[in-house]
């Protein structure tokens, strides 16, 4: 009866995560350690496969507290972070100028938005606040969806300006960040608009930079 409340998706990905359940914890910290290594100075689709099974890896991580035991040393470029010490692998999404930068390891606030580079803030808060009412269009209600007058219209239409907006934060944003952190990882999707991470497509040249 627990798993009434858990969706298909959320039982296949625990059925993914059991292989990584079979590893030892000093095993476990040594592929976490080696992925930061292969990952280590780009930005990252949070879709990307390897992605997303660090993600799984570094949250059964976070369990066992891995990185507090100090099976493996923080591996180089990487700083600790003050959320739970594990290394800084922070996602950049849609909501980065009310919480900033969101642990991989485990999911709360890495970088507080006031804490990120001021040479990266005004930009950041610029394209947040742009994409905040595009977003916003998926959860009208009644009396907004009436004054639109045809509300499946401004959907489309705001599907494809979200499809833009997570571009540009691919392309232009998370790149910078790359100043301040060792990797990077940027939301490519928005579940509310159906926007999936196929929809968003990078500039010629990025594409294989992943």
């Amino acid at each position: 009866m627990g798993n009434d409340a858990e969706s298909p998706l959320d039982l296949l990905w625990k059925e993914y995560s059991q292989g990584f359940r079979d590893l030892d914890d000093s095993t476990l910290a040594r592929w976490l350690a080696q992925t930061l290594g292969q990952v280590a100075g780009r930005a990252w689709r949070l879709s990307h496969p390897l992605l997303g099974a660090y993600r799984l890896a570094a949250q059964l991580g976070h369990e066992r507290q891995i990185w507090l035991k100090r099976l493996v040393a923080t591996p180089h470029p990487y700083s600790e972070s003050p959320c739970c010490r594990a290394p800084m692998l922070p996602l950049l999404t849609r909501d980065v100028h009310e919480i900033g930068l969101i642990c991989q390891h485990c999911n709360e606030t890495l970088v507080p938005f006031d804490e990120i580079s001021a040479s990266l803030q005004g930009d950041l808060k610029a394209w947040a606040l742009l994409y905040a009412p595009v977003h916003a269009v998926a959860h009208w209600d009644d009396r907004q969806r009436k004054a639109a007058g045809d509300y499946d219209h401004a959907y489309e239409n705001a599907a494809e300006e979200a499809e833009q907006l997570l571009a540009q934060a691919g392309h232009q944003l998370a790149p910078r960040l790359l100043e301040f952190y060792a990797a990077v990882i940027w939301e490519d999707q928005d579940e509310c608009l159906e926007v999936r991470p196929e929809d968003v497509e990078l500039p010629p040249g990025m594409q294989n930079e992943e």
